[in-house]
């Protein structure tokens, strides 16, 4: 039994640009921060929390109180629904569904999710794009700062969930940050990207690269192969 564990913005759900926008806006909206570096990569950990800290850090000189991280979560999440209504809910990635439904009715796989986002956005924008969120364990930008500890958490309870070790797992994700942190796991990667984006992974070093999920006989070949 394998574990395949799978990052949610840009690998699940077509939320990418929603989710930069949603945050920006809500930065400017919560704290008055209108010059704020969207280049994700260039930030410690590309988290929802960590972005926030390290934003507050540096246009504040100070760490944001609790009552201002609660206060900043409620007016994204309200951005990002109000976004999604907006662009007629988000999407998922094509293939998604039909490989997740493949891979949870697998007795091969167990599935487990770990993304950068807090859990009130991750799972909204699982529900909006129609895809499964019930019985899967998973972490959050809410029990780590880092994508590794993040995955590490997601790991631990997913053991704990089907009840046994999985020595093995495969990250799914989109950004060279998902490629290195599973790398530091000692993690197998699979890429979801295309153009720039795949030529990002592959420079970091990973080999299988699809842009969506509609090949899946190859997709499962790169996970059976992978461990």
């Amino acid at each position: 039994m394998k574990l395949v564990m799978f990052d949610i913005d840009g690998t699940l759900t077509e939320s990418n640009n929603l989710d930069d926008e949603s945050y920006l806006q809500a930065l400017h909206e919560v704290f008055g921060f209108s010059e704020v570096s969207s280049d994700w990569a260039s930030y410690t950990h590309v988290t929802d929390a960590c972005i926030l800290k390290e934003v507050c850090q540096s246009q504040l000189d100070r760490l944001p109180s609790p009552r201002e991280v609660e206060v900043f979560q409620k007016r994204f999440l309200e951005l990002l629904i109000n976004g999604a209504e907006a662009r007629k809910g988000v999407k998922a990635i094509s293939g998604s569904s039909y490989m997740l439904k493949k891979l949870l009715a697998s007795p091969d796989y167990q599935v487990a999710y770990a993304g950068g986002g807090w859990a009130a956005s991750a799972i909204f924008k699982l529900k909006s794009a129609h895809l499964p969120i019930d019985n899967i364990p998973y972490a959050f930008s809410d029990d780590d700062e880092s994508r590794e500890g993040i995955m590490a958490i997601a790991h631990l309870r997913a053991e704990t969930y089907y009840n046994q070790l999985f020595p093995d797992v495969v990250y799914i994700g989109d950004g060279v940050w998902d490629i290195r942190s599973a790398k530091k796991l000692g993690y197998s990667f699979i890429g979801i990207a295309s153009d720039n984006e795949a030529k990002a992974l592959f420079n970091e070093g990973a080999i299988d690269i699809f842009p969506n999920y509609d090949e899946h006989e190859s997709f499962f070949v790169a996970i059976q192969k992978l461990t």
